[in-house]
């Protein structure tokens, strides 16, 4: 492969892989209902809303959930998928496509997961008193933990349900995603 060829290769996964965080990122702060007037929330609004714009006229988002957001993303994923495969000299189907920009997401989202989890237990530890851009990690993290600390209660004050909530997070990318993209490698010819 040409050097040209990979460079094109490193600008569509990073333009793809930066796009489709900034959609999952603004599907998961309308999911935890994080106040959309933050600077924070409203850049990422600001910047997702050209992309989602055509699909939100398809399927208007409805309550916490903005799934033209990941619909969006799904299709960044594709476009980035057949691209990589035309770069590579790879005719991927339509199905190993799917396939891929599906595990794409998932593993995305499920590693925005893990990582909104351990920057909000690091900041537990360090910070103290309201903080506008550390209660966005606390807002995001709580719809993750909830269901974790009905199920694993506070030991002496100590809170354990990040570390279940990491484990089961990490079991299904290795067990779920991992099925889904071994099923789609069986189709690369």
């Amino acid at each position: 492969m040409s050097p040209l060829s990979q460079g094109g290769l490193f600008l569509i996964q990073f333009a793809a892989g930066l796009i489709v965080f900034l959609l999952i990122l603004r599907f998961m702060l309308r999911a935890a209902h994080v106040d959309w007037r933050h600077p924070i929330v409203t850049f990422i609004a600001k910047v997702t809303n050209p992309l989602c714009a055509p699909i939100n006229k398809l399927l208007a988002v409805r309550g916490r959930w903005d799934w033209s957001a990941l619909l969006t993303a799904l299709v960044i994923e594709a476009i980035s998928a057949y691209l990589l495969g035309w770069l590579a000299g790879q005719n991927f189907s339509l199905l190993l496509i799917t396939i891929y920009s599906i595990t794409e997401i998932l593993n995305q989202l499920l590693d925005m997961m893990f990582w909104i989890i351990i920057i909000q237990a690091v900041l537990s530890w360090i910070v103290h008193g309201y903080n506008p851009n550390v209660a966005i990690f606390y807002q995001l993290a709580e719809p993750i933990l909830r269901p974790f600390q009905k199920v694993v209660p506070p030991i002496s004050g100590l809170d354990l349900s990040p570390i279940v909530a990491i484990l089961v997070i990490k079991l299904i990318q290795i067990v779920v995603v991992g099925s889904i993209a071994q099923l789609g490698q069986g189709l690369v010819v």
